[in-house]
């Protein structure tokens, strides 16, 4: 993003003497704004459902030309909003991480008044309209020349870095989100293809996924006495060739008189039970007791790889936005 504000910055400024400065106070508007938008579109994205609410709140506001993103509202107001919906306005009583940190907020607040101002001075609440009269080399209602130049330097300053708010309805539009409608009756359409049991079973495991685990075996959790079974005579919990859940209980170990059932942690298959007196050894934490398959097994992924992937999505997402 940086480069692309830089080469902006090169246009508009021929002279060596003016090209250093003006890149240099660039830098420093997207310095200073890193963590006001970065913090609330990280939370955004770790819960899939607090971002599909957003997305929803948010739908009006927005229209796709190709790949740009035009906002129906100020992005300041929509980064305003996410704020108040994540629950994080300021306050000075609450601890830094559930909030919005001051001097990020000290920032949005000079954004919001200078925008309420320009607005009343301008006589226009029209994000868009607003935009094309900034747009303007003429300088608008009562302003002065020197003014409007000022107007129009704090308005590029206030908009620098808010091109990554596109990025999450971009991501709405890839995924088909907005193809899930409620009807007038609040009934909700969702489309045909959602109903696929094979794509279900890959949302799901991206909404919820499985401990997905490199173990092929199965330990004792703790020292004590162990059981296969609830009780003699009753079937063991577990064998070869027994698929288990995740949650299962697979075994009992007496520690102190107590009894405590443990439960799987991962959905397996158990290849073979390695411990041969299954009513009443003596185990070890850490002791292996069933060697198993899990359902699902981790894919090695190369770092370098992942970073590559990543920063494909991300310069695909922004294409179009800056």
């Amino acid at each position: 993003m940086k480069t692309h504000y830089k080469k902006q910055v090169a246009v508009v400024h021929s002279s060596a003497d003016t090209l250093a400065a003006a890149v240099k106070a660039t830098d420093s508007v997207l310095e200073r704004k890193h963590t006001l938008l970065l913090r609330p579109l990280e939370l955004l994205l770790d819960e899939p459902h607090v971002f599909s609410g957003w997305l929803s709140l948010n739908k009006a506001h927005v229209k796709f030309d190709g790949d740009t993103v035009v906002w129906a509202k100020n992005p300041i107001d929509i980064l305003d909003d996410t704020y108040h919906y994540l629950n994080m306005d300021f306050r000075a009583d609450l601890p830094a991480a559930e909030c919005i940190w001051k001097h990020d907020n000290e920032v949005l607040q000079l954004a919001l008044a200078f925008y309420r101002d320009l607005e009343k001075r301008l006589g226009i609440t029209d994000y868009q309209q607003l935009v094309a009269l900034i747009d303007q080399d003429t300088p608008q209602g009562d302003f002065s020349a020197d003014e409007w130049a000022q107007v129009q330097a704090a308005h590029l300053g206030y908009q620098a870095g808010m091109e990554v708010m596109g990025a999450l309805p971009k991501m709405a539009r890839d995924a088909l989100f907005y193809d899930i409608k409620v009807n007038e009756d609040l009934t909700v359409s969702i489309p045909q293809r959602l109903h696929d049991e094979t794509l279900q079973g890959q949302m799901t495991k991206v909404l919820v996924p499985p401990p997905a685990t490199k173990a092929d075996e199965l330990v004792a959790v703790c020292g004590g006495m162990f059981y296969g079974r609830e009780a003699p005579g009753l079937p063991l919990y577990v064998e070869e060739g027994t698929h288990i859940n995740a949650g299962d209980t697979i075994y009992i170990v007496e520690v102190m008189k107590m009894f405590n059932k443990i439960q799987a942690p991962f959905a397996c298959t158990v290849d073979k039970v390695l411990i041969d007196n299954m009513d009443g050894a003596i185990v070890k934490q850490g002791q292996p007791l069933f060697k198993v398959t899990p359902d699902e097994k981790v894919e090695e992924v190369n770092p370098a790889e992942e970073a590559r992937h990543r920063a494909a999505r991300t310069e695909e997402l922004l294409r179009g936005l800056i």
